[in-house]
């Protein structure tokens, strides 16, 4: 049998592995993805979107200043970023807002492959410096700085307490109020303020009516008695960086009437002290407009338990041009999203908000990177779902329960506030004086 053929077949075939191998090993070699590193990677993602909050004295549970707080909680950075719990940023992508703090597909990779590979530092000559906050005030020292009189004790368990106290306010005449900065005494317990303004005829009602032993402040509903301040001034959530309200406008404080500060307190399992304080920033420049709170609500709450895709709508048509410079949605525990659209008088469309995870405990003020200009004859159409069914994480219910409009957590509504300077006189029933 002639053996030829079959040996020249395997002495190719060496020939060929021999020369391309090489070329293979190369490939693989050049293509290999390089290592994800602390120092290079992950730390000016963690310090730009999360340091804010992660820090000595904030209320989130641990520090993210360094690579040994970020390895030692690396898992739990990945599959939070993943699930896009964290950063707490909830409007979707499509409308620029100012302090976002959203992680892109790519970013959130690059931490799910730093853990993975099990969190290696690199070189900490390439990690920028961790980030330095101010230790006193963001917007630099106030003009007034004012306190809750007395303390108040948040018991260790419980349901979470809305709680208002009233601080008297002395503003300089000739003066106006440009911007607040909202400072928790105690940031484990506070989850939101509010903070608006009410008579001292209404505050006395409110106080005679209060258990002599309920501690300083009175009680009250969800929604924050009184006027809120304008825009971003009369909301404070953690990790919102205080903000002055837009160049020219300021709030001329009302006669005889007081700041309340409403706080959404929470347990933390033991028992705790707070005693917030607010900057107030002052200028003696008249404002050359005033904000309004354009109310966009639907009262007609009416939820059948087990309804896991109830939605609610409501349209508004504006009277008069205005710009848009903030909005604040809001749902109770119950509510899944949230989305309102502008549509012109030309038929253009216009993205107002959306939010496709609503978490209640995520409620945020949004402020738009610049105003939106609306003309007059502008349509705001806006809806909200709710998901009452019994697998809803949040469902407050078991079983559930219809469930209707009201001011407790247990109860919903769907509203957004937007935050507008008309061009003219808005309608008193656009709005909430």
């Amino acid at each position: 049998m002639d053996r030829r053929p079959v040996l020249f077949t395997v002495m190719r075939t060496l020939l060929l592995t021999a020369l391309l191998v090489p070329g293979l090993v190369y490939a693989a070699v050049a293509e290999a993805p390089r290592p994800v590193t602390f120092s290079r990677d992950v730390a000016p993602l963690l310090y730009a979107n999360c340091a804010t909050c992660h820090r000595e004295g904030e209320a989130a549970p641990f520090p993210l200043l360094g690579y040994a707080d970020a390895r030692k909680h690396a898992k739990q950075i990945a599959d939070v970023v993943s699930r896009r719990i964290m950063p707490p940023w909830k409007a979707d992508p499509g409308v620029a807002f100012l302090g976002e703090r959203r992680l892109s597909e790519s970013q959130i990779s690059l931490l799910r492959e730093w853990a993975s590979q099990g969190c290696p530092e690199g070189d900490p000559s390439q990690a920028p410096a961790p980030p330095r906050f101010p230790a006193t005030w963001h917007l630099g020292t106030p003009d007034v700085v004012v306190k809750m009189a007395e303390p108040y004790t948040v018991p260790a368990a419980g349901r979470d307490i809305y709680r208002c106290f009233v601080i008297h306010v002395e503003i300089p005449a000739g003066k106006y109020l440009r911007a607040t900065e909202f400072r928790p005494g105690n940031p484990r317990v506070v989850h939101h303020a509010v903070l608006t303004t009410l008579s001292r005829l209404a505050i006395g009602m409110k106080l005679a009516v209060e258990p002599k032993d309920a501690g300083p402040g009175f009680s009250s509903g969800l929604a924050a008695p009184g006027q809120r301040l304008p825009g971003p001034t009369g909301i404070w959530a953690p990790g919102k960086e205080p903000l002055a309200l837009p160049e020219g406008y300021a709030m001329k404080w009302p006669a005889g009437q007081v700041l309340v500060l409403q706080l959404h307190l929470h347990p933390s399992g033991k028992q705790e002290i707070e005693q917030s304080s607010v900057g107030l920033y002052l200028t003696d420049v008249p404002p050359r407009g005033a904000l309004y709170p354009l109310t966009v609500m639907n009262k007609n709450v009416n939820i059948p338990p087990g309804e896991a895709h109830y939605t609610l709508a409501s349209t508004t048509t504006l009277p008069v041009a205005a710009e848009v410079i903030g909005a604040f949605p809001h749902m109770h525990l119950l509510g899944r999203t949230v989305k309102s659209v502008a549509t012109l008088p030309d038929g253009s469309t216009a993205p107002l908000i959306s939010i496709s995870d609503w978490d209640f405990n995520w409620q945020s003020y949004y402020q738009y990177a610049a105003p939106l200009k609306l003309p007059a004859g502008t349509r705001i159409d806006t809806t909200w779902t709710f998901d009452n069914s019994a697998v809803n994480p949040t469902q407050p219910s078991t079983p559930p329960r219809r469930v209707r409009f009201g001011e407790q957590t247990t109860d919903e509504m769907g509203v957004l506030i937007l935050d507008v300077i008309p061009d003219g006189p808005l309608p008193a029933r656009l709005h909430r004086r």
